[in-house]
């Protein structure tokens, strides 16, 4: 596998950093304005990042997955408004891919573009007050009714819920089948009996919108059906997939700054006469911090070259998830520890990143999940590695 970046892809990267430095400011403690969100997502849309990773042909850059993730590490790398970056990437790999992957045509060019240029905004409402990792036991139901569907349920932790116009909702059209008992449904804002709550507050990621979305005899046509009645199940486990991969790239960035300011204040404080930097005890804190980084960029750049050729990636992308997850949270506690006073007061960014890192350890499955997926992974045979198709992306 290839993981060095062209000129063209180096580029990119420290361009998305540069805008991040210049657009996005420094990130707040406290939560956006629902009109500062706004502003910020359209500054956004007009650097392309929305458009990442959709095809030219609806409106977007068609970038294949190695660069769109260097990209968001750049990205990470400048921007310190974690819940911004978490907003954009529930978008990106949690309901853009799942359009283009089970999309019809006209689901295609009617939703697409409208997400790429930054118009529309997409929320992906998987999750319910009874059902978290357990996916197939869902309790919000889709009736067939008049050549539709009958909605009746409560999803609950949607992000982007409360600025969404586009709703990616996983209901069970049949309670005894499991994953094929799930459809996969389209839902506009506007329609009448869909009821979105006030946005959530939270520990971390304050910026970016949640909040829970009620149906109430929400009925839909069957044209809102996102590939297949009874496919909901596939497209689960495929956004599951992309977003355990890929929505922690941005934290590449993040873990690579918090190194370099944390390495640059330890140089500059002096204790004993002489650089902090210089303790054998601070110096195996660095260097578990970059060893950290440096795995976490091999595993991000495996998963991403792996869905570039087409292979099966669902075990990297549980690893990638936890590994990166659970580094992006030692890194900031080691910010914070080794800035010492200075790093646990709300001047600086280092206890606001730490608080927001604590929820990648729960979103897109928990970090016991991950274990438990690994370690089923193992029980079963070594399945054949079929050989990358090389220049085929696996979009």
């Amino acid at each position: 596998m290839e993981f060095a970046w062209t000129a063209e892809q180096h580029h990119s990267c420290e361009q998305a950093r540069l805008f991040a430095l210049r657009e996005l400011g420094a990130g707040s403690s406290e939560p956006a304005s629902q009109s500062q969100f706004l502003e910020a997502w359209r500054k956004c849309s007009q650097f392309g990042l929305q458009a990442l990773n959709i095809p030219a042909a609806f409106g977007g850059l068609g970038l294949d997955v190695r660069s769109a993730v260097h990209v968001l590490e750049g990205l990470g790398a400048g921007c310190r408004d974690n819940g911004l970056l978490m907003a954009l990437g529930a978008q990106l790999w949690s309901v853009a891919v799942p359009l283009l992957q089970f999309g019809s045509e006209e689901q295609k060019r009617l939703w697409l573009p409208a997400l790429a240029q930054g118009k529309s905004i997409g929320a992906f409402a998987l999750t319910e007050p009874e059902s978290g990792s357990d996916v197939f036991h869902l309790r919000t139901r889709a009736v067939a009714e008049a050549g539709g569907f009958r909605i009746e349920g409560t999803k609950c932790f949607v992000t982007n819920a409360p600025v969404a116009d586009l709703f990616l909702v996983i209901a069970a059209t049949d309670s005894n089948a499991g994953y094929f008992g799930l459809t996969a449904l389209l839902l506009r804002r506007e329609l009448v009996g869909l009821e979105v709550g006030p946005p959530l507050r939270k520990m971390g990621l304050e910026s970016s919108p949640m909040s829970e979305i009620r149906f109430e005899g929400l009925w839909v046509p069957r044209e809102s059906v996102l590939g297949e009645v009874g496919g909901g199940g596939a497209v689960v486990m495929n956004t599951l997939e992309w977003e355990r991969g890929c929505l922690l790239a941005p934290a590449l960035g993040t873990m690579e700054r918090l190194l370099q300011e944390t390495t640059q204040f330890l140089k500059l404080r002096k204790q004993f006469g002489r650089p902090v930097i210089e303790f054998e005890a601070v110096g195996e804190r660095l260097a578990e911090l970059r060893l950290r980084l440096e795995v976490s960029r091999l595993l991000a750049y495996q998963f991403a070259w792996m869905k570039d050729e087409g292979l099966p990636a669902a075990l990297h992308a549980s690893m990638t998830k936890l590994y990166v997850s659970e580094s992006l949270r030692r890194a900031s506690e080691l910010a914070v520890h080794l800035h010492g006073a200075a790093g646990y007061m709300r001047e600086l960014e280092f206890e606001r990143t730490w608080r927001d890192a604590m929820a990648s350890s729960l979103y897109s499955g928990t970090t016991e999940m991950q274990h438990n997926l690994i370690a089923e992974s193992l029980l079963r045979p070594t399945p054949h590695r079929p050989a990358a198709r090389s220049g085929e992306a696996g979009r």
